[in-house]
C-alpha cells in the first residue's frame, strides 16, 4: 500500500505540472486556472483516474516480488516455490532474490549445524559421571547436569534459576565459589556428602573472559578412590602388625638364648620349637601374599575340567573330617548326587572349601556343628559352609573378604587374615560369587555360587 500511495503521489505531481505547463502555453494565454478546470474537468478527472489506475497497477506489479521474497523470509520452506519464480529475472529484483536464496540457505546449514552441536554437547554433558555446574556473577545457576543432581540428591524437577548455596546445600562449595570468584584462579577442595557420605572432590574454574564472572565447578566422585586409600592404609598397618608379633617372639628368643638359656637343654628345645613355629608362620605369610598376589594379577592359570561337585565336596569333607572331630564338633556333609557337573579347577576350589571349613572349626566352640552342603539354584551349584559359632558382626561383613582384616572377636586366634581374600580370588576367576550371612553367637554361613556351563 505505501508503494501505491507513493505511485498516486508522483501521478498527483505530474498532473499539477502538466496543468501549469498547458497554462503557461501561449493558446491558453489570457485563460484563468479557475476558467481551465471549468472547461477541461471531464479531461482532468479523467486523466487522474488514469493515473491512479497506472499507479495502481505498477505498485502491485513492483510489489510481488517484495512480498514474495517477505514470505519466504517468513516461511521460507512453504514460499520457496513463488520466490523461484523470480530468480531468472535480469533486474535487480532477480539479483535480490538469488542473493536473499544463497544466504538464507548458508544460514540454515550454519545454524542446523549449531543446533546440531548444542544437542552433541547436552548429550554429552547429561552423561558424565562428573558433575558440572556453571554459576553467574551473581551466584545463579545457570547450567547442571544429571550427575551434580545425583551426587547431591536434588530433584529432578528442580531448574536454573536460583543460587548456588539453594541448588547445592553445601557450605564448602558456596566457600570454593566465592573464593575462586575473589581470586580468579582455579580452586580445589574436597568434601563429603551429607546424606549418601560420598567423597567428591570440587574443583572450581573461571570460565573465557567473554564469559566474566562466570565460573565453572566441576565435580569428581573420589569415594572409590577414598576406599582404596583407605584398604592401602590397613593393608600396610596389618602387614605390619603381622609381620611384627612373630619378629618380636623371634628377637626375644634370640635374646633369651643368648642371656643363657644356651646352657639348658629343655628350655634350649622349647625355644627353639618356639622359634620354629613362629618362622613357619612368617613362611606362611609370605606364601599366601605371593599366591595372593599371583591370583589378583592373573598369573594363576586355571586347570579347568568337568567335576561333580558332590565329588568336590567329598574330597574336602574327608580331609577336614578328623580335625572337626578332635576339636568335638558334629562335622556332616551332603549333596544330591543328580547335580551337574561344573567345569572348575579342582584344586583351587578344594582349597577354598578347605579355607571355609578351617574357619568354621576355629570359630566354633566344642559341641557345636558343621554342615557343608551343595545344591542347584538356577543355572549355578551353591556350596554352603554352615557353623553354629561365634559369628561375624554386621559391621564386619562387608570387610571380612579384605586383606589381613580380622575382627575384633578373632584378633588372638592364629592366621594371616588372607584365606577368605584368597578364597574371593579363586571364586572370582571361575566367574562365580562368595557372600556370607550371620549372625552373631548364633554362627555363620559361607556360600560361593560357580556357574554351570554344560
Amino acid at each position: 500500500m505505501i508503494s501505491f500511495f507513493w505511485q498516486l503521489y508522483l501521478s498527483f505531481i505530474f498532473l499539477t505540472a502538466l496543468i501549469f505547463f498547458f497554462l503557461a502555453n501561449n493558446e491558453f494565454a489570457g485563460i484563468s486556472l479557475s476558467e481551465f478546470f471549468q472547461n477541461f474537468y471531464p479531461q482532468i478527472i479523467f486523466l487522474f483516474l488514469f493515473e491512479a489506475a497506472l499507479a495502481f497497477i505498477v505498485s502491485r506489479i513492483a510489489q510481488k516480488p517484495i512480498k514474495a521474497i517477505r514470505q519466504y523470509l517468513l516461511e521460507k520452506e512453504d514460499s520457496r516455490n513463488d520466490l523461484k519464480k523470480f530468480l531468472n529475472r535480469p533486474d535487480e529484483i532477480g539479483a535480490l532474490a538469488n542473493t536473499i536464496m544463497k544466504t538464507t540457505s548458508h544460514s540454515d546449514a550454519i545454524i542446523a549445524d549449531l543446533i546440531s552441536q548444542q544437542h552433541y554437547l547436552a548429550s554429552i554433558l547429561e552423561n558424565l559421571n562428573d558433575g558440572i555446574c556453571i554459576v553467574d556473577k551473581s551466584g545463579i545457576v545457570r547450567i547442571m547436569n544429571q550427575a551434580t543432581k545425583r551426587m547431591f540428591d536434588i530433584p529432578e524437577s528442580a531448574v536454573s534459576g536460583q543460587t548456588l548455596i539453594e541448588t547445592i546445600r553445601h557450605f564448602k562449595v558456596q566457600e570454593l565459589w566465592q573464593e575462586c570468584q575473589e581470586k580468579g584462579l582455579q580452586q580445589t577442595v574436597q568434601i563429603e556428602t551429607s546424606l549418601n557420605h560420598n567423597y567428591l572432590q570440587c574443583i572450581a574454574a573461571p570460565l573465557d573472559p567473554m564469559d566474566e564472572g562466570n565460573i565453572l565447578i566441576l565435580f569428581q566422585d573420589i569415594t572409590r578412590l577414598h576406599q582404596l586409600e583407605i584398604v592401602r592404609r590397613d593393608f600396610v598397618s596389618n602387614v605390619s602388625h603381622e609381620l611384627r608379633t612373630p619378629l618380636t617372639s623371634l628377637k626375644l628368643i634370640t635374646e633369651t638364648l643368648n642371656d643363657g638359656a644356651m646352657d639348658d637343654p629343655p628350655a634350649q628345645k622349647r625355644f627353639l620349637a618356639q622359634m620354629e613355629k613362629e618362622i613357619d608362620n612368617l613362611t606362611q605369610l609370605v606364601q599366601e601374599l605371593l599366591e595372593l598376589s599371583r591370583i589378583e594379577s592373573g598369573l594363576v592359570p586355571l586347570q579347568m575340567k568337568n567335576v561333580s561337585p558332590c565329588t568336590l565336596l567329598e574330597n574336602a569333607a574327608n580331609r577336614m573330617q578328623v580335625q572337626a572331630e578332635r576339636a568335638g564338633l558334629e562335622f556332616v556333609w551332603d549333596c544330591l548326587p543328580d547335580l551337574p557337573a561344573i567345569q572348575i579347577d579342582e584344586d583351587r576350589l578344594e582349597q577354598v572349601l578347605i579355607n571355609l571349613i578351617h574357619n568354621a572349626i576355629k570359630f566354633t566352640p566344642p559341641g557345636g556343628k558343621i554342615r557343608i552342603s551343595a545344591q542347584q539354584k538356577e543355572r549355578s551349584v551353591i556350596f554352603s559352609v554352615q557353623d553354629s559359632g561365634v559369628g561375624i558382626p554386621q559391621k564386619d561383613i562387608d570387610r571380612i573378604f579384605e586383606r589381613f582384616y580380622k575382627t575384633d572377636r578373632s584378633r588372638s586366634k592364629s592366621g594371616t587374615g588372607l584365606g577368605l581374600s584368597i578364597a574371593r580370588h579363586l571364586v572370582q576367576a571361575h566367574e562365580g560369587k562368595l557372600w556370607v550371612e550371620s549372625t552373631v553367637n548364633k554362627g555363620s554361613t559361607f556360600y560361593f555360587s560357580i556357574p554351570i556351563k554344560n
